[in-house]
């Protein structure tokens, strides 16, 4: 008789099958870096603008850009991550 090791629910998840896994997917990933990089450039962006404004210096136009779309666009992309996420585990 012979005894088989107790297996966590986590240990399916590191095994190969891990691979075809569709919440461990590199675009979801790739998709949350970037959000959160955009809202961290486009922060950055708002701040640099703002100083510049109270420098009184003229303040380059890709600032403006960056924060009238940079950050809500970054907001849209993180907040596309848990919207698929939470479907994704929905329907697991």
């Amino acid at each position: 008789m012979s005894v088989r090791p107790a297996t966590s629910p986590d240990a399916s998840a590191t095994g190969p099958a891990a691979d075809s896994n569709p919440e461990s997917s590199p675009w979801l990933r790739a998709l949350l870096v970037l959000g959160g990089a955009l809202t961290a450039l486009s922060f950055a962006a708002m701040v640099l603008l703002l100083a510049s404004y109270f420098l009184e210096i003229t303040a380059w136009p890709v600032f403006y850009w960056f924060g009238l779309y940079g950050l809500p666009l970054g907001f849209v992309l993180m907040l596309s991550y848990v919207v698929i996420k939470a479907v994704l585990r929905r329907r697991a």
